[in-house]
């Protein structure tokens, strides 16, 4: 006669060699795929899931830490998650595998800065810009100075980024009418804003600007572009 007890001891032992085998299946199962990882990371930071983005990210470069694409993914979710100093090596390793990279650059630099790692904030965005004659690269110089308390090296910076290239884009304008506004310069301020409408005619912060200014925005009140 079979007791409980035997019954409950067969169960169990039943029990055991079930999850031992799905325990061996388990291991048995090949890895996700890098791709698979890689467009799992884009998605979830796509969608602004940085936590999740960052995850995927990680298990690619566990397995391949000289990956450049995924290092560069992965600093910029630790740069959205609010830590810019991880985000930093994240980036240096990406920029290693990928030299001359201009936005590893700039992602870099403001990193460090973020970080309060100022002087080697300051030194690789100016480094990049004199070599390059970069006028995003100056501009974002000029925000460093700025956010310093170092309004000579902004203005600076500025005129630079103007000069490597007046038409390009709006944002060095609509940084040095930040600087003038910043110390009081108000007219200067204004003769920056309208510059920047010439270049941007659409732009809606330019066109909100111009009217907190009473200025009605249009062809007339465009200013060349210039230092």
């Amino acid at each position: 006669m079979v007791t409980s007890s035997a019954v409950r001891l067969s169960l169990a032992t039943v029990f055991l060699a079930l999850g031992t085998m799905v325990l061996e299946g388990c291991e048995t199962t090949p890895s996700t795929p890098t791709v698979v990882l890689q467009r799992n990371g884009d998605h979830a930071f796509e969608w602004g899931r940085y936590e999740e983005a960052a995850a995927s990210y990680r298990r690619i470069i566990d397995r391949e830490p000289g990956d450049g694409k995924a290092q560069a993914m992965y600093g910029r979710c630790l740069m959205a998650m609010g830590e810019p100093a991880r985000a930093a090596d994240a980036f240096e390793i990406a920029l290693a595998r990928r030299p001359g990279d201009r936005d590893l650059v700039l992602l870099l630099s403001k990193a460090r800065f973020d970080a309060g790692q100022y002087d080697q904030a300051f030194e690789i965005v100016r480094t990049w810009a004199m070599d390059n004659g970069d006028a995003g690269a100056w501009t974002q110089l000029a925000r460093f100075a700025m956010q310093t308390g170092d309004p000579d090296t902004a203005r600076q910076a500025i005129r630079r980024a103007i000069e490597a290239d007046p038409t390009g884009s709006a944002e060095p304008y609509l940084v040095a009418a930040d600087l003038d506004e910043s110390l009081g310069e108000t007219s200067q301020a204004l003769r920056r804003l309208r510059q920047a409408h010439g270049i941007e005619l659409r732009n809606q912060a330019i066109l909100d600007r111009l009217r907190a200014y009473g200025e009605v925005p249009g062809p007339t009140l465009v200013l060349p572009p210039g230092v």
